[in-house]
This record gives structure tokens, sequence and C-alpha cells, in this order.
């Protein structure tokens, strides 16, 4: 070997063992569980992401060890990282986006109107059914969370029903669209992963299993509704309505900042643009409409009218709005937002971005994952095995989008052996890893969710049935009928249905 070899090869480092690597993971999954026995509801304010720092800490020693040197390292995590910024951009354009909300009225007009029209038993199906439709709509789980998530719950609160179960229905729903919406980033990131398909074959393909998972999760909804899921007492309507009605002026104008934001996001501006256009609308809505309101807040007389919305406009951007009704039912319910109030989840998103990179650099994922792959024994397995690993992989890489890239080139060759076409690829996939990523504490989507809500994942995942009978109805599905459906016929070439391996991946649209 030469100088040149020899430097090289120390330099990248070698693979690190089975051992060294479950370790790593172990540690990260025990560090996890931990924090949550000890802080409960409170881990994502910042135990959570200590955990996420000192297993990542512990995966740069292990690579370390390994012969993977600073420099290497770095670059590596600076590129997962990168990768979040469209991500971090809008989980700030979403706190501050709340806080406007509060502010232009159009959560306390939602909450006004929205007591005396749903009926608590019917409530956390139309939630379901809402979320799915404005995430069709969208193709964006984040956004639809973001616009009409903050304004559910509070509204369960009010009607007397547990927030929590509206919380996962709310996120049901926006997965819903998410997985099946042709303008998703996470569908369209799968289909050109693993080439040999359209878009149009892939949505089609994932809607087959999606209403019937769908469906029963309407159902459960709705018996949720009728038998369960109250909370400690239906507060008095009338008297609601009327504390609110002393402290914002209540119109329809109030739900225009929301539907400014579906306008703009079906006019295909980013999720970052439409969000923050709509944020700016909001405070100068709450300026023509929220007189009284921004001038006890600006509590300033020396202050102009102008002045005091600027001042107010800022101050919600920043830290959110905060009502000071002495009400604590209403000021509990009022208040939120901010970009401050955002600033735990992007810590989160980083750390995690940042062992993600780590363990997925230096080969730990694939060192476990590749067990799994010599386990498969035909199709049916193949596509089980596909299921876990992009389970397995949001756990790993708190991330979607790595997730989807890493498990579509692993496994693409494996399904090219087992000629099964392409969507069989996309659906495995996009109907269990990315599904998943929506319920993982620590996993964008998780975490951003825990911090729009204002409730901790692990609350409300129980009750995002969605997410939990996607993988197994699409499995069951596949088992006894679709694996002999999707197999390519022995007269075709899998080879040639592939086509070659995609070297350049969609940028994320999330900033454009």
């Amino acid at each position: 070997m030469t100088e040149s070899e020899n430097k090289n090869t120390t330099k990248n480092g070698r693979t690190p063992s089975m051992i060294a690597s479950l370790l790593v993971m172990g540690l990260m999954i025990a560090l996890i569980l931990l924090s949550v026995s000890l802080f409960g509801g409170g881990v994502a304010d910042g135990p959570l992401q200590v955990s996420m720092t000192l297993a990542t800490m512990f995966a740069l020693c292990v690579a370390y060890y390994y012969g993977f040197r600073g420099s290497l390292i770095s670059e590596a995590i600076a590129k997962g990282i990168n990768g979040t910024i469209g991500t971090v951009f809008v989980i700030l354009a979403i706190g501050t986006v709340f806080g406007t909300l509060y502010l232009s009225g159009s959560v306390a007009a939602f909450v006004y109107y929205g007591a005396a029209i749903i009926s608590p038993k019917f409530f956390f199906v139309t939630v379901f059914i809402l979320a799915s439709v404005l995430s069709m709509l969208l193709g964006s789980s984040l956004t639809t969370v973001g616009a009409v998530g903050i304004a559910f719950v509070g509204l369960a609160s009010i009607m007397g029903v547990n927030p929590a179960i509206a919380a996962g229905a709310a996120v049901s729903g926006a997965i819903f669209g998410n997985k099946v919406a042709k303008i998703s980033d996470t569908a369209n990131l799968t289909v050109a992963t693993v080439g040999g398909l359209t878009i149009d074959e892939h949505s089609k393909v994932v809607l087959r299993t999606a209403i019937p998972t769908w469906v029963i999760s309407a159902l459960l909804f709705l018996l949720l509704g009728f038998f369960g899921g109250s909370g400690s007492g239906a507060v008095d309507i009338t008297s609601v309505q009327d504390t609110i009605s002393q402290y914002f002026n209540i119109s329809l104008l109030a739900f225009l900042p929301i539907i400014m934001i579906f306008v703009l996001s079906g006019l295909r501006f980013s999720a970052y643009l439409s969000l923050m256009l709509s944020a700016i609308f909001a405070v100068v809505l709450a300026a023509s409409t929220q007189h009284d309101l921004i001038v006890s807040m600006a509590a300033d007389p020396s202050l102009g009218y102008f002045e005091a919305v600027l001042k107010v406009g800022i101050d919600t951007f920043t830290n959110g709005f905060h009502l000071n009704s002495g009400v604590e039912e209403i000021d509990q319910l009022f208040s939120g937002g901010g970009v401050a109030g955002m600033l735990t989840t992007v810590w989160l998103v980083l750390v995690a971005a940042s062992f993600g990179a780590v363990t997925n650099y230096t080969g730990m994922l694939q060192r476990i994952i590749s067990p799994v792959i010599n386990w498969v024994k035909g199709p049916a397995s193949l596509v089980l095995a596909t299921m876990l690993t992009s389970i397995g992989m949001n756990f790993a890489t708190a991330d979607p989008y790595t997730s989807i890239v890493l498990t579509g080139q692993m496994f693409r060759q494996e399904y090219i052996k087992e000629s099964l076409k392409p969507v069989m690829l996309t659906a495995s996939m996009a109907d269990s890893g990315t599904i998943f990523s929506h319920i993982i504490p620590w996993n964008i989507h998780g975490a951003l969710f825990a911090g729009t809500l204002g409730i901790a994942t692990m609350q409300w995942a129980p009750y995002t049935f969605f997410a939990y009978l996607t993988p197994i109805v699409t499995f069951v599905m596949v088992y006894f009928y679709y694996l002999h459906k999707d197999k390519i016929s022995d007269r075709d070439d899998a080879e040639k249905i592939y086509g070659a391996e995609p070297t350049e991946l969609p940028e994320s649209t999330q900033l454009a």
C-alpha cells in the first residue's frame, strides 16, 4: 500500500463493528427513555436535546476510535444540518404565524364560532376529516398542523374534550395528505430515489392502502367522540364567548390569515413564504380590527398607534402572544407562538441531524441494517424488511428525508432481483418510515408538532391511529394480493424498468 493510500485509509477511517454500532444506538435509546421517565411531558423542553447531544458525543468518540478525523466528520455534520435548514426556517415561521393568529383574533374567532357549531361527539372525526382535506390541498403535514392544529387543540379545551386526542386526529389527517398528495415533498423524494416510475403512479398505489386505513381511523375517532375522550367536563360555552368578546373583536374577517395560508400554498408558494406572508398580513389585519387589544398590549400611552402596532407586532413575532385577562382558562388558551418559543424545537432538530449524520457517514447504520437485508428470503420478507428498516432509520437519523434516501438506496437492487415493480418499494417506504416520522419525539415532524400544539409528542402520539394502522394495512394487502399483482413479468427486464440508479434528487421547496 502506498503512503498516499495509507493516509487516505486513516483519514476516512474503518467502518465500526456491529457491537460498537449497536452500543451507539443503544445508548441513544437508553438516554431518551431515561429522559422520558424523568421529565415526562417536559422532555422536549431540553432533556431530550441533552440526551441526543450526549449520544452524538459518544458516536463521535467511537468514530474517532475507528480512525475518522475531525474535518471529515465536521463536513458530514454540516451537510446533515444543511439539509434541515429549510425545515428550521419553516419551524420559525410557524412560531411567528401562531403568535399573529392569536393577535389578529383568528384563533379567538375559530374558538368562538366552533364552540357553537361543532358537537363534542363529532369533534375528533371532524378534526380528522378537515385536516385530511387540507393536507391533500397543501401536500404538507407541517403546514397543515401549523395552520389549523393549534386552533383545534384550543377549541378542544373549551369543548371539554381531550386535547391530546384532538392533536392526534389533526396529525393523522395531516399525514394522509403528506402521503398521497402529488405535491408532497416526501412523495416526490421517494419517487426520485427509487426511479422507474412517475409521481402519478406512486400516488395511485399509496392511495389504495390509504383509503381503507383512513376509513378505519375515522371510525375510531368517531367512537372516541361517542364513548371516550371527555375532559374534566364541558365549559359554559356562552360564558366563554362573552369572555372572548371582551378582549377580541370577533368577525369573519379574522379567518382571512388562515385562508391566505391555503391560497398561497395552492399557488405553489413555499411553506416558509406562505406562513411568513400570512403572519405579516395577520398583523396588518390586527391593526385594523384589534385596536383596543394592541393599545393595551403596547402599554405605553406616549406611543402613537402606528408605533404601538410596530411594537406589538415585532414582540409577537419574537415572543408570541400572551393574553392577560385574569381568567386562567382564557389566558392559557390564548397564549403561545413566537420564534423564541420554537428554539427548543430547532435545537432538537439540529442535534438529531448531527447524530444521524455521524452514524450514517461512519457506516454504523449500514452495519446494523446489513443483517436485515441478508435475512430477506422472498418478496414478502423483503417488503417487511423494507418497512422495518425505514421505520428504524427514522428513529436513528431523526430525519424522514435521510431515511427515504438511505432506505431506497439500500433496497433498490433487492427489489430488482425479486422482479417487483418500483411502486412496491416506494409504497413500502411511504407507508412505514415516512408515516412513523410524524410520531417520533426527536424526529423533525414529531418535534415540530409538539412545539406547535403545545402538547408533548408522547401524549398525542397514541391517538395518531393513521400512523399505526398504515403499515399493518399495507403489509396485509401486499401479502395477500399486491405481491402478485405488482410482479414484473418474466418477459420484461427489471433492470431496464428501474433504469440507472438516480444520482440527482429534488431539492426541498420549503424555502423556494
